[in-house]
């Protein structure tokens, strides 16, 4: 039976906000970049910067997306059209976790990888999670 629990959405959310944050500490230089973009230097170069901030916009919006599916805010909105964004949300992740576990990089084998499993997984308790 499908619930009606918005905490899978917010958790989800709340996830996609913290790597946000993530993403905009690396754009702005923070020394974290072995964990991301292929691991392939501390502080990421100006050019992969940008990629960062683009990132953490993304990953605003798909916070936004959970939000909607737990039911907080757009309950107007046309619900089907959330539920496929949440989809698309658990091939990225599944997709991105796979791509991290093969990453050359440690520390997104260790770190990373495991935390997208983990947004994955909200994310499809998200999607078998009835919006209130």
């Amino acid at each position: 039976m499908v619930s009606t629990n918005p905490w899978p959405g917010r958790l989800a959310a709340a996830f996609f906000l913290v790597f946000a944050a993530f993403q905009l500490a690396l754009s702005l230089g923070a020394p974290f970049g072995e964990m991301a973009w292929g691991g392939s230097a501390r502080v990421l170069p100006e050019a992969i910067r940008w990629h960062s901030t683009a990132a953490a916009v993304i990953l605003v919006v798909a916070a936004g997306v959970m939000l909607v599916r737990a039911g907080d805010v757009g309950r107007k909105l046309h619900q089907q059209l959330f539920w496929w964004l949440n989809a698309a949300l658990v091939v990225q992740l599944a997709l991105n976790t796979l791509a991290n576990l093969v990453s050359h990089s440690a520390g997104e084998r260790m770190v990373m990888a495991p935390a997208s499993a983990l947004g994955c997984a909200l994310c499809v308790w998200a999607l078998f999670t009835r919006r209130r």
